[in-house]
């Protein structure tokens, strides 16, 4: 038994109209988006590198689109409250999200039981800038290049001490990732916090540490820290003369914390592009990149593909740390 060639013909026309109307309306709805306020959803508390750094995402959204954008400051679990909000939200524009390295790569591995994958939760409409990781060391520490700490880590009959913020904190992981790469075993020493572990390792209590660029500088700059070298495949703007831990002899070595912005998973593929294209816009003026270069971060930009490209890249990495370093939930 066959069935009437006009069935599936029929089926066929009506999906494909189904479709083009789909395509048509996605269209439509961008042409007048927005048409009421943005809520920017920041995964951390007013201040930091990622808050100063939305705030600039909302000020060149706001100018491109002529709509207001306002921020709100959601912290916790890692940035998972964050994410999850913005997830669970209507994917009609209105409400996205500024996402980072920690909450969008580490957190999900870190807090299991959320169960939340990026990949599947959110679509990433750009990656905006990086905060380039840096090797620290107090300066009474006979190491002056990182071959020099390598030989001395390797030598000392005790482990040398690692700051962090945390346990699981990005910085915490770019140290554990340092030390496979090189061969080398710190003692690991969290704090609650970048600041109060700094400020250890000023004092002495502890050796070494990564940290970002932006809260680093400002100490290595005034001689109370020695860098060593930065994280990502290219030097920092701000510490120049500073070696890349990859031209040091690791090649494809490349670290950082990174910021993007994230949108409910479903939302129309023209709002995501009129969302990408005011931030690139916005990232070509030279006063909103020098903005970003004066904090200590570094201008991104391009299109949603690079995000997707580094989360893939990323989940996998920090998630086989975690477990090797046996990194669990305080």
């Amino acid at each position: 038994m066959s069935f009437p060639r006009l069935f599936p013909a029929t089926v066929w026309r009506g999906g494909a109209i189904v479709l083009a109307c789909m395509s048509v309306c996605g269209v439509s709805v961008a042409q007048t988006y927005p048409t009421k306020p943005i809520r920017l959803i920041v995964p951390f508390a007013p201040g930091g590198a990622v808050d100063i750094v939305g705030r600039l995402m909302a000020q060149s959204l706001n100018e491109s689109l002529g709509q207001a954008v306002i921020v709100e400051n959601r912290p916790g679990a890692g940035g998972l409250l964050a994410m999850e909000e913005v997830a669970k939200a209507a994917p009609d524009g209105y409400t996205l999200a500024v996402g980072a390295a920690g909450p969008l790569t580490v957190s999900p591995a870190l807090f299991k039981e959320r169960k939340f994958d990026p990949l599947e939760r959110l679509d990433p409409v750009i990656w905006y800038a990086s905060t380039p990781g840096i090797l620290v060391v107090n300066p009474a520490l006979k190491a002056n290049t990182v071959a020099e700490l390598i030989a001395l880590s390797k030598s000392s009959p005790r482990p040398l001490a690692m700051g962090s913020a945390g346990s699981g904190s990005i910085n915490h992981l770019m140290g554990e990732y340092f030390q496979q790469v090189a061969g080398v075993s710190w003692m690991h020493v969290p704090y609650k916090g970048s600041s109060p572990a700094l400020t250890d390792l000023v004092g002495g209590n502890v050796q070494v540490m990564m940290d970002i660029v932006p809260t680093a500088t400002p100490l290595v700059k005034s001689g109370k820290l020695r860098a060593l070298a930065v994280t990502t495949p290219k030097r920092s703007n701000m510490l120049p003369s500073v070696p890349t831990v990859a031209e040091l002899g690791y090649p494809g070595f490349d670290a950082s914390s990174w910021l993007s912005l994230n949108a409910p998973r479903g939302t129309p593929a023209a709002i995501i592009q009129k969302l990408n294209r005011a931030l690139n816009e916005g990232l070509a003026k030279e006063e909103v990149r020098r903005r970003i270069i004066d904090i200590g971060a570094e201008p991104e930009g391009g299109t949603p593909d690079r995000v997707t490209a580094r989360l893939k890249l990323d989940i996998p990495r920090w998630s086989k740390l975690l477990e090797t370093a046996g990194v669990t939930v305080q």
